[in-house]
């Protein structure tokens, strides 16, 4: 008799079977424990937040076996990090990569931990928007939230399309409570900007800002000694009316021009200052890795 349930039941079990030999779990001392994945024989995909950067990082692979690797490199304003392992090993092919994702469409979550090996979730896309800025800073080509429980392991385990496409990874570390899909579009652009820079270059002023209604823009809070904005001689007080041409009325224009394109880059200041309207230049600075202020 046709039961449309076993039939589904037996198709995630499927997608979850061929996924599972590329979803290993990351060790990073003092860290915990969160999943990643085999993009190839030597590298992995994981988010950023549970990766010391200074510290040991071992790799429970599908096999059992405990690999060491080593950061190739990471963007912590898109909770991505790329790990190298000292030997290869892999799965035979590559993994297909979703080209987006459906409102209510259900979502396979793949992980791995010590205690149980792999492990799975199944959900569905409970929110989908267009491009956002995390507030690490990152920009993500679309808001992606599943309906999905955070468990130990969850984060950096692979969000699957129930044709079995990659839909990216996911992160319990973007917002609160929630499970957050780093989707397959930015994964791309992190690995290539990995390969072809030795990692993301996130650009920083080196101020504290706060929005003000009158005269519309962003006032100067406070500078960091030696940073770009003091180099620039913006001082506390001072009101940053326009940058790179466009009206400094929040943050998020503000953000716009620390994307890595404007790292190391002289762009035009228009700021308000005891009365008058002045005209600066600052070279953006590239983000040292704790930074408190924008």
């Amino acid at each position: 008799m046709h039961n449309p349930l076993i039939e589904l039941s037996q198709s995630l079990a499927e997608i979850v079977e061929h996924a599972a030999p590329y979803v290993v779990a990351v060790s990073a001392r003092g860290k915990g424990v969160q999943s990643g994945v085999l993009i190839d024989a030597t590298r992995i995909l994981t988010v950023d937040h549970g990766v010391d950067i200074d510290g040991e990082i071992q790799i429970l692979l599908p096999s059992g076996e405990i690999a060491a690797a080593s950061l190739l490199g990471r963007d912590p304003g898109s909770d991505l990090a790329l790990l190298q392992l000292e030997a290869p090993f892999g799965p035979a092919g590559p993994l297909t990569l979703a080209d987006g994702a459906t409102l209510g469409e259900l979502v396979i979550g793949v992980s791995r931990s010590a205690e149980t090996g792999p492990n799975a979730t199944l959900g569905m896309v409970s929110a989908l928007s267009g491009p956002w800025r995390t507030w690490k800073g990152g920009k993500l080509d679309h808001f992606l939230r599943l309906d999905i429980g955070l468990h130990p392991g969850l984060s950096g385990s692979v969000a699957l399309r129930a044709d079995g496409a990659i839909l990216g990874l996911i992160t319990g570390a973007l917002v609160r409570g929630a499970a957050i899909v780093i989707p397959a579009s930015n994964l791309n652009h992190f690995v290539s900007t990995v390969e072809s820079y030795g990692g993301v270059s996130r650009g920083y002023l080196g101020v504290g800002l706060q929005p003000v209604p009158n005269p519309a823009g962003m006032i100067v809070l406070s500078v960091e000694a030696d940073s770009p904005s003091s180099a620039a001689q913006l001082m506390v007080g001072d009101v940053i009316l326009a940058m790179g041409g466009q009206p400094a009325r929040d943050f998020a224009n503000i953000q716009e021009f620390l994307e890595p394109p404007h790292v190391g880059k002289q762009i035009p200041l228009r700021i308000y200052r005891a009365g008058q309207e002045l005209e600066l230049s600052v070279e953006i600075g590239q983000r040292p890795q704790v930074r408190i202020s924008a």
